[in-house]
């Protein structure tokens, strides 16, 4: 601190210190400047006295600015050098810059008048006249206690930021991390309680919550939160780096991109009278090379059978043709064994294997192996590498959002008068049927025609880099994969009564010959009185018809003659098996025959012979004895009981009088 006491009148620390002389003085009073000096006959009230500060008692800044005004050389030696003294330039324009605005804000208030009036006034004057540069009631009241603590220091922007000092040790900023970075996401508030229970028992010296706070901030890198706090996905979803795919390297008609999208709106399948509000989906398939959509169904319930219906709309359509290559994600009905194989759902095969099972009946080959198309699955739970969600994407957008049942894909984005709209079905209730005309309609004239600045086809629509771009069409013969296109189920076994399928019976005299076998049918949803049943190994074995129940009681004569026709028709089928006629035709052995052949042909083994060794077995003596007797009574040494008691004479008990 300074060595000489300097004192300045009222007017000159109310200057320095940015406030009023009146705040100064009432200062004074309060004894927040210490002992003051009073000189009389120098100016003053009535009396004539003045009052004079030291300026020790005022804060370092202040001195500091003071003793720089007054040009004396030796302060820096005799006043400590201050945060405002020591900071950059840029620091010391801003704090002076709110150290005029707080001079005029005081100069302001000093007039008569209501203190919070007066300082509304000065914010709606200088907010008007500074509209780049707002100032709020609480900031102004901040600088003005900063200043009057710290005098221009604590007018600094970075003022209290004590960086590279922050007093938490390793292992306290270890103990938090380990409660911070979990995935419940508890809050830094919670984290920082359990530090001050834990610091309170290891003695640690820990800084504020808010200081915790700006490290978690600076410090964790956003990677790291998001990987601990949100998970696996999430990190691979949001922050993980992604591999770019090459559009050039492909050609349009060799790759089909296929998922299901739940439309954004709502549909009526109901009545006008009774409505049913549902939200249709769209089955797709999407070129990877154009991003043109080649094949789509709308319905009520995705399944695999819906997937082969989207993709038969482009293979059959002589533009379009089969791709190479489909990209598919895990969906269960993707990994449906019919279609394309388990995928990542089922276990590893190489190709070798999986042709072994389907020679030996144990698996039918899917519709994408019959038809030469690879398949490719993508990275479970990574739903970004399918093109064909960007896509989707689009529709929301484009179609959507313009359909005026749009619905949004959350609660917070639900349309205020969608529930309006749902009230009056009679406008707004389209149909399934209705709403199919107008998607496919949209997605042929407006999706697939909408020109696009995407890389690999700037300036060009869908169909037209298709176009550009496509490999000769690959087809089949369209009989055949009509064929293949028709529903199909998954392997049942033949019981008593045919297949049971969606709670009918179906049924064909030939099934006899197959009952407890597994075999799948195919089958057309127009057409539900037949099916087309194939073995596992996709051999045709006949079409069956669905069967009706029969009146318990009130069976009329043609009815019981047809079951009794369908009854014979099946014994009929086992007669005239090849297997039933050759053991009809053929005469059985005897067992004579079978002894003769033994004989002859069998195994030439000898007769058992007695044992060299023998094992005695001790018996009791009663037993000893009993055999002497019987050889006594016998005469001989034969001791068979039989023989003896064929040979005794019977005797009448005695006492006994018939």
């Amino acid at each position: 601190m300074q060595e000489k006491d300097y004192w300045l009148p009222v007017g000159d620390v109310a200057a320095l210190i940015g406030i009023s002389e009146r705040a100064v003085q009432k200062n004074v009073k309060q004894k927040k400047y210490g002992e003051v000096q009073h000189v009389i006959g120098v100016r003053g009230g009535s009396s004539g006295r003045a009052v004079l500060i030291r300026l020790s008692a005022l804060p370092e800044s202040v001195q500091s600015a003071y003793l720089r005004t007054q040009e004396i050389i030796d302060a820096p030696e005799r006043v400590a050098l201050t945060a405002y003294d020591l900071t950059d330039a840029s620091s010391r324009r801003t704090a002076n810059e709110r150290y005029q605005v707080l001079k005029a804000y005081e100069a302001y208030i000093a007039v008569p008048g209501k203190r919070t009036e007066l300082t509304k006034q000065f914010l709606t004057i200088w907010n008007t006249a500074h509209p780049e540069q707002g100032l709020s009631q609480a900031t102004l009241y901040s600088w003005r206690k900063k200043y009057r603590a710290e005098g221009l220091s604590g007018l600094l922007t970075d003022y209290g930021k004590r960086k590279g000092q922050r007093t938490l040790s390793g292992a306290a900023w270890a103990f938090f991390q380990k409660e911070y970075l979990r995935l419940a996401q508890p809050s830094i508030g919670m984290c920082y309680q359990l530090l001050e229970l834990e610091a309170r028992k290891q003695g640690w010296e820990i800084p504020s919550q808010a200081t915790v706070a700006r490290m978690v901030k600076e410090d964790i890198p956003e990677a790291v939160k998001l990987l601990r706090r949100h998970g696996e996905k999430k990190y691979y979803d949001d922050i993980q780096t992604f591999t770019r795919r090459d559009p050039d390297s492909i050609k349009a008609g060799e790759v089909f991109v296929g998922d299901h999208h739940v439309l954004d709106l709502f549909i009526n399948s109901g009545t006008v009278a009774k409505p049913k509000w549902v939200r249709p989906w769209m089955t797709a398939w999407l070129d990877m090379r154009s991003r043109k959509f080649v094949g789509w169904t709308v319905n009520l319930s995705p399944c695999t059978d819906e997937i082969i219906a989207a993709f038969a709309n482009a293979a059959l359509d002589p533009a379009i043709g089969l791709p190479r290559h489909i990209y598919i994600d895990n969906g269960r009905d993707y990994c449906s064994a019919k279609f394309a194989g388990r995928g990542h759902r089922g276990k590893a095969l190489t190709a070798e294997d999986e042709a072994t099972l389907v020679a030996e009946g144990k698996r039918a080959r899917s519709l994408m192996s019959r038809l030469g198309i690879r398949s490719h699955w993508a990275i479970v739970e990574n739903a970004r590498a399918k093109v064909i969600e960007r896509a989707f994407k689009e529709v929301v957008e484009k179609f959507s959002k313009a359909f005026p049942t749009y619905c949004g894909r959350r609660q917070d984005e639900r349309p205020p008068d969608l529930e309006e709209k749902l009230k009056q079905p009679e406008r707004y209730g389209m149909s399934l049927e209705e709403f199919r005309s107008v998607f496919n309609d949209w997605v042929r004239n407006v999706f697939n025609k909408t020109i696009s600045h995407g890389k690999g086809r700037a300036g060009e629509s869908p169909d037209e880099t298709y176009m550009r771009t496509r490999l000769p069409v690959r087809t089949a013969d369209p009989d055949v994969m009509r064929l293949f296109f028709m529903r199909s189920t998954n392997p049942f076994r033949i019981g008593r009564n045919g297949i049971t399928f969606r709670g009918a019976e179906y049924y064909s005299p030939d099934m006899i010959l197959h009952k407890g076998k597994p075999v799948y049918i195919r089958y057309r949803d127009e057409d539900p009185d037949r099916v087309w049943v194939y073995d596992m190994k996709d051999r045709y074995l006949g079409e069956a018809q669905r069967l009706g129940a029969v009146s318990a009681v009130a069976a009329d004569d043609e009815t019981i003659a047809r079951e009794q026709e369908r009854k014979a028709l099946e014994r009929k089928a086992v007669r005239s098996h090849p297997s039933y006629q050759a053991a009809q035709k053929g005469t059985p052995l005897t067992p004579t025959d079978i002894t003769a052949l033994m004989k002859l042909y069998g195994n030439s083994a000898p007769d058992v012979a007695p044992s060299k060794v023998v094992e005695m077995v001790p018996l009791a003596r009663e037993g000893k004895d009993a055999v002497r007797a019987m050889q006594q009574a016998t005469g001989t040494d034969d001791i068979n009981p039989f023989a003896a008691m064929a040979a005794a004479k019977i005797q009448k008990r005695r006492g006994f009088e018939p």
